[in-house]
């Protein structure tokens, strides 16, 4: 089981903290008067909780934080829930290829930039645009926050579900 978004938030909240200490540290450690001194480190409180039972977390900022999912979304039940939630939709259109990286939570950026799919625009009049390398790492930031929301939903579903 992972752990849930909010602590997967505050997980990566306390990481850059002590990422931040270790670079003061390494930074000390250059300097004959101050090697070996130790950064105190900051206590991090949690920085989103669920208002209420049943919220969704909005804050994109947080959102990608969120980096492991257990939401299955071959379960009929749980994309009507989505739906129902307003959050189906950044799944895209069910079978496409933008599907299948929701459906699969596997598959990684290295695919989805080897993938031709995600490197161009719709055809339009017989024509196709190709994307910029920070237009195609914008798709891949949409994915991520894509099953962020998915996996937020889930968490919500799961805990509601009868057992």
């Amino acid at each position: 089981m992972i752990p849930h978004i909010e602590e997967q938030i505050h997980q990566f909240h306390k990481e850059l903290e002590e990422k931040r200490c270790e670079a003061l540290e390494a930074k000390y450690n250059k300097n004959k008067a101050t090697y070996g001194k130790k950064v105190k480190r900051n206590s991090i409180p949690k920085p989103w909780t669920r208002p209420c039972e049943n919220a969704l977390c909005q804050d994109i900022d947080l959102l990608i934080m969120v980096d492991q999912y257990d939401f299955d979304l071959t379960n009929d039940c749980f994309q009507e829930y989505c739906l129902a939630r307003g959050v189906l939709h950044v799944a895209g259109e069910v079978g496409s290829r933008r599907w299948e990286y929701f459906l699969d939570h596997t598959k990684t950026k290295k695919e989805y930039l080897a993938d031709p799919f995600h490197q161009y625009a719709q055809e339009i009049n017989g024509k196709s645009y190709r994307y910029t390398a920070n237009e195609i790492e914008l798709g891949w930031k949409i994915i991520l926050l894509g099953r962020a929301q998915l996996q937020d939903c889930w968490e919500l579903f799961s805990s509601n579900a009868p057992n």
